[in-house]
C-alpha cells in the first residue's frame, strides 16, 4: 500500500462519479462500523477528509489530514478490510510516521512504517488484514525506526524492489 504521501505516482484513471460514489459509501459505512467495533481507530478515522486519489494513487494514503484513496480499489475490498485500511492510514498519523522519516530512503521508510501498523492492527483485531498489505510477526513491538534498520541491513535492493 502506499501509504504516506511522498511521491504522487501516475495511476491512469480517470475518476467515474458512479464508482466514486460507492467508494465513499463503503468508506462511510466502513468509519461507522469502527466507531461502533473500535472506537479509538472509528474517532480517528472521522476527522480525515475523504479525498479521491484515482488519478495519482493506486490504493489508500494520508497525510494526516486527508484519507486519499482510489475508488477502485476500495470497491473491490470486503468492508471489513477497508475497515483495517483506515485503521493502517490512522496509525500512520498516530505514530507521526511522517514526522519521524527524517532523512530516511521514503520507500523503505513506508515499508518499515507499514510492518509496524499492521502487526498492531493484527494484534487490536481491527477488520481484516488485506492480503497485499506487509505483515511479518518477526517486527511485532519493533519501532519503525528498528525496521527500517533492519531492511537496511539485511535486505537487498532487489527484496526491497519486491515489496
Amino acid at each position: 500500500m502506499s501509504d504516506i504521501v511522498e511521491e504522487k505516482k501516475q495511476v491512469v484513471t480517470i475518476t467515474n462519479p458512479q464508482v466514486d460514489a460507492a467508494a465513499r459509501e463503503k468508506l462511510t459505512t466502513a468509519r461507522i462500523g469502527l466507531l461502533l467495533k473500535a472506537p479509538f481507530f472509528g474517532t480517528l478515522a472521522t476527522r480525515m477528509t475523504l479525498t479521491n486519489a484515482d488519478e495519482w494513487c493506486s490504493t489508500a494514503a494520508t497525510d494526516g489530514r486527508k484519507f486519499y484513496y482510489n475508488s477502485e480499489f476500495v470497491n473491490k475490498m470486503p468492508l471489513k478490510q477497508v475497515e483495517f485500511l483506515f485503521g493502517h492510514e490512522v496509525l500512520h498519523v498516530v505514530y507521526d510516521h511522517m514526522g519521524r522519516r527524517d532523512s530516511r530512503d521514503p520507500r523503505v521508510s513506508n515499508i518499515a512504517a507499514d510492518y509496524c501498523v499492521n502487526n498492531d492492527l493484527l494484534d487490536q483485531r481491527v477488520g481484516e488484514k488485506i492480503p497485499v498489505g506487509l505483515y511479518d510477526q518477526k517486527y511485532k513491538g519493533w519501532s519503525m525506526e528498528e525496521v527500517y534498520d533492519h531492511l537496511m541491513k539485511n535486505a537487498t535492493q532487489k527484496q526491497l524492489s519486491e515489496l
